[in-house]
């Protein structure tokens, strides 16, 4: 800001302070508190950029000039709605930065929100259709809010029991719109949350919300700089920050977001001018975010500066007003940290409406919420999302209303997801080539409570996989699964030396029956048998065949600890998966000949005797920095007891996990070692240098049991790798030239997309 303009609004400031002065009764020597006039703070919409507001609140707590009132529209509604409840600037920039914006405005929950069954098929697929009593049914909008609106519901905890905005640390209003007539609608009362998520619902972007008769959205639409408001409360003078430029210029509209943003706000340019012409101290920063959209989430924290920066502009001048009222109307120390303390509530009852397809007995028990007890606002945030990581909602919200002594009543309303989705992905992968893949999930199949799915892939390595699951317990953490699965794969045998022998089919199937136990979100228990049948077909016959077929019975243990933080690329957590199971009731038919002449099974020390299986498979993941993580790979494969040559073998190499018994290795394709027994570990390093565009180095060793191809009783393996990966709406996009040293040759490797 030029110094003219400074001294300019500093003549202003005086000019009205002597107005208001002269316009007001007084007492000998000062003025009364009473007569001090009103400051009103105006904060626009714009999304992402909204977050340049905090540094105006961080400049106004530095000069001590205390506001009298506070008005916002879409994010400015948010930021400002925190500071009128006594959040200071400083606090709310804390909240600001740890926060994952990108999560809480996207459709898809976070990986940690869902349940531990459904983490397996979620957000795998490019198109997921939805389908109500056989129509596909599309929604008010893209973004439904869940993540969103369990945040603010955090945020907005000390002022629970404050149902009149005005009744805030400072008086509070923020502005929506009417769908169905375009009016304006200020928000001043009732529950905050739900209001605040009216007033940032963006046409055809967020879901409308409904409050009463009303169906509100994004209050920018007809009134995004509300300082018309901030006037009709008594504001006396307005301070208005404006984060957006207007309608933007046709070169600015990249995004499908940009362009949504822009066609809902042609109507509120007529009301910004008016606007413009009510606010004393004006603070424009859409000069300094014009390289910002309204959908900039991932740079929250370049935003945060830019209104840093244009809040120590602005320092002196509200340094000036705070001084003026101070010396002419005497107060209070000012305080930057207003907020209420907030005590724990005592739940009276729980009431739960909109339920359709899911009953009201699997909602409470999976809630474990009890009349009685006490809980903090994690705890019911928590218990929130245990129903919603079932899939079977797209939003829960509550109402917390207040019955005296401590205790209040839950309110909860719920919107539940279409029953029958349809859905499709791509993918192509070294191994399995391209594949085109179908599936179809079912929520209260034949019995209420249960999902079912069915997924085709249709490729010349084709998959197929049904499973049934029902939810069952006093709390619905037990479930009852019934799964088949069959795959068939083009494999190799090698040699000792890393050379080709013998192309061959492998043909899996299985019928598995299991009940589960889930402790939370992120782990889960499990045991059940597997019928498994497994066959053998040689495509060439140069060397021994190995060829038929065999089935058996496989009865386990299993344990599950899932706590990525995102599918694709995580940056945090653990994903472990160890079974151990005793196979047996083995019926083979594998014959193995040389030269077409068939090989005595005890010749060969081969025998299908039950024998014990371990296996152990382990990525950990920690984050180093912002854009980088290491991840640490561990695999055990043990067979005990075992002589069947390479049938139930660990089939070692490739990237990903896509077949039976798959231990991904570094440097070498999958198959190019099959072993009984195998011990590896694996560190990467995956960083981002660009947005979504990632480095990720890779080594590996191995210790295995060579025997099987030939080799020594223990074999070493150590591989190396360079990748390139590309996080995209398919999935990850990944290439990786590897290289081991035994083999000696340099290799790469592909996978687009989400393997099935």
């Amino acid at each position: 800001m030029k110094q003219g303009s400074k001294a300019h609004i500093w003549q202003v400031i005086s000019l009205l302070l002597l107005a208001f002065m002269t316009s007001h009764y007084t007492v000998k020597g000062q003025q009364t508190i009473s007569n001090r006039p009103k400051i009103g703070l105006t904060l626009s919409g714009g999304g992402a950029r909204g977050l340049a507001h905090i540094g105006i609140l961080e400049a106004i707590d530095s000069a001590g000039l205390k506001i009298d009132l506070v008005t916002g529209t879409s994010m400015g509604s948010i930021v400002g709605s925190l500071y009128a409840m006594g959040y200071s600037g400083n606090n709310i920039e804390a909240v600001a930065r740890k926060l994952n914006w990108n999560s809480l405005f996207s459709n898809q929950p976070v990986l940690t929100d869902i349940s531990y069954e459904e983490k397996r098929e979620y957000n795998k697929y490019i198109i997921e259709i939805p389908f109500e009593y056989g129509k596909p049914k599309l929604a008010s909008g893209v973004i439904s809010g869940e993540a969103l609106w369990l945040e603010l519901a955090r945020l907005c905890w000390p002022v629970k029991d404050i149902k009149n905005f005005e009744d805030f640390n400072i008086p509070f209003k923020c502005i929506a719109t009417d769908v169905a007539t375009g009016d304006i609608v200020t928000l001043d009362s009732g529950e905050i949350v739900t209001s605040l998520r009216a007033s940032m619902a963006i046409p055809s972007v967020f879901t409308a919300v409904k409050i009463g008769d009303r169906k509100l959205v994004d209050g920018g639409v007809v009134r995004n700089f509300p300082v018309l408001t901030a006037k009709d409360m008594g504001a006396d003078i307005v301070i208005g920050a404006n984060v957006s430029g207007g309608l933007r210029k046709a070169d600015q509209l990249v995004t499908p977001f940009d362009i949504l943003y822009q066609l809902g706000f042609y109507k509120d340019a007529s009301d910004f001018t008016k606007a413009i012409k009510h606010t004393d101290i004006y603070v424009p920063m859409n000069r300094e975010l014009e390289n910002y959209s309204a959908a900039s989430f991932g740079s929250v924290d370049s935003i945060i500066e830019v209104g840093r920066r244009k809040g120590r502009e602005m320092y002196p001048i509200f340094k000036h007003l705070a001084d003026s009222l101070n010396a002419l109307y005497p107060q209070p120390p000012f305080v930057a940290d207003r907020l209420p303390f907030a005590t724990d509530i005592e739940l009276s009852s729980v009431h739960v409406s909109g339920l359709v397809h899911s009953d009201q007995k699997f909602f409470l028990q999976r809630l474990h919420l009890k009349p009685g007890g006490c809980y903090t606002p994690a705890q019911l945030r928590n218990a929130i999302l245990n129903v919603y990581g079932t899939r079977f909602y797209k939003l829960i919200t509550y109402n917390l209303v207040p019955e005296g002594y401590g205790k209040s009543r839950m309110d909860i309303q719920v919107e539940e997801n279409p029953l029958t989705y349809v859905k499709f992905a791509l993918n192509y992968n070294t191994f399995t080539g391209a594949n085109a893949i179908i599936n179809l999930t079912q929520r209260n199949f034949i019995v209420p409570n249960s999902r079912s799915f069915v997924t085709a892939v249709i490729s010349e390595n084709p998959r197929l996989e049904a499973e049934y699951f029902k939810y069952l317990g006093r709390s619905r953490n037990f479930g009852f699964g019934l799964s088949t699965y069959y795959e068939n794969n083009g494999l190799t045998f090698y040699d000792s030396d890393f050379n080709k022998e013998q192309p061959y089919r492998s043909k899996y199937a299985n019928v598995n029956v299991d009940v589960q136990y889930t402790f939370t979100r992120d782990m889960s228990i499990g045991a059940g048998t597997r019928w498994e049948y497994i066959k053998y077909k040689p495509q060439l016959s140069n060397f021994m065949d190995v060829r038929g077929s065999t089935n058996q019975l496989n009865t386990y243990v299993n344990f599950g600890i899932n706590s990525l933080n995102q599918k694709i690329y995580p940056t945090r957590g653990l994903l472990l998966d160890l079974e151990v199971g005793h196979i047996y009731n083995q019926h083979p038919g594998i014959k193995v000949s040389s030269g077409g002449v068939d090989q005595d099974f005890d010749t060969l020390g081969v025998n299908f005797n039950d024998y014990q299986r371990f296996a152990l498979n382990m990525k950990y993941y920690i984050p180093v920095g912002r854009k980088s993580a290491i991840e640490l790979d561990g695999n055990i494969g043990y067979n005990l007891n075992y002589k069947e040559s390479v049938i139930n073998a660990f089939v070692v190499g490739g990237m990903t996990n896509i077949t039976r018994n798959q231990v991904p290795f570094v440097g070498i394709y999958e198959g190019e070692v099959l072993t009984p027994k195998i011990s590896a570990v694996q560190v990467a390093w995956q960083y981002e240098f660009l947005r979504n565009l990632f480095a990720i180095p890779r080594i590996g060793a191995a210790v295995y049991d060579g025997t099987i191809s030939g080799g020594n009783r223990y074999e070493y393996l150590a591989g190396y790798g360079i990748g390139a990966g590309y996080s995209s709406r398919l999935g990850p996009v990944e290439a990786t030239m590897m290289y081991n040293d035994q083999s000696g040759r340099l290799k790469f490797y592909v996978n687009l997309g989400f393997n099935f």
